[in-house]
């Protein structure tokens, strides 16, 4: 099943990357880079897409000043496709970054896993390696199941105590009962009293139910943003 959803997803275009294009048409190079991202660690891409995400995600983040990180982008991009070029309209300076990284790279096929031998830029400040984030790691079952613990314990005494408060809320409506068809007046004030501490007891077993159950909420809304930050 997960070889049949792979493959599914390497025939379909990458929808990241597309989402990714707009925003950058858009002047929007955060989100575009957010974006790219995704398309990178999200999705089964093609070389292709792999080329073109690098490419679009160095003229973002050359876009937003960062000239270092839109270098690995670029270097990234040539060592994925030689023959790599920019879109038309490029600015004028990302396409002398961009042909200052080519400058630099030596002419030799790319290996997986072998990053290092560049020829140093002409900027010795830009030469420095850039540093991107590994993707996140993916969560186990049990971790997973490990970070509901919470949310199923208070769902837990949120049932527990509804049901508590229904049999108090009956027992409390039958010695009610009794204590109306009571004949002596001693075994009314003491039906009575005990029909008054049934009801009370179910008033608070429900309260505890409410907030058990919001616990389980909140609890469940957290544990659901750690898993997908």
């Amino acid at each position: 099943m997960t070889g049949l959803l792979l493959l599914a997803l390497s025939a379909a275009p990458n929808p990241f990357l597309a989402e990714a294009l707009e925003l950058e048409q858009n002047l929007d190079f955060e989100g575009c880079v957010a974006r790219l991202r995704q398309a990178s660690t999200q999705w089964q891409s093609t070389p292709d897409e792999l080329r073109d995400i690098e490419v679009h995600a160095g003229l973002c983040t050359f876009n937003l000043g960062k000239t270092r990180a839109a270098e690995g982008h670029f270097r990234m991009a040539l060592r994925l496709d030689e023959n790599t070029a920019l879109p038309p309209y490029t600015s004028p300076k990302a396409l002398e970054l961009f042909a200052a990284v080519k400058r630099a790279l030596p002419h030799k096929p790319f290996v997986d896993g072998d990053l290092a031998g560049d020829a140093p830029l002409k900027d010795p400040v830009a030469a420095r390696p850039v540093l991107t984030p590994e993707p996140p790691p993916q969560r186990t079952f049990g971790q997973l199941l490990g970070s509901r613990v919470p949310s199923l314990i208070s769902a837990g005494v949120a049932v527990v105590s509804l049901v508590t408060g229904i049999l108090l809320a009956t027992l409390a409506q039958d010695v009610a009962r009794q204590a109306n068809a009571a004949h002596f007046e001693t075994d009314f004030y003491r039906l009575g009293a005990d029909a008054r501490g049934l009801a009370t007891g179910a008033t608070i077993s429900w309260v505890v139910a409410a907030v058990a159950t919001s616990a389980t909420v909140v609890t469940w809304l957290i544990a659901s943003d750690e898993e997908h930050p």
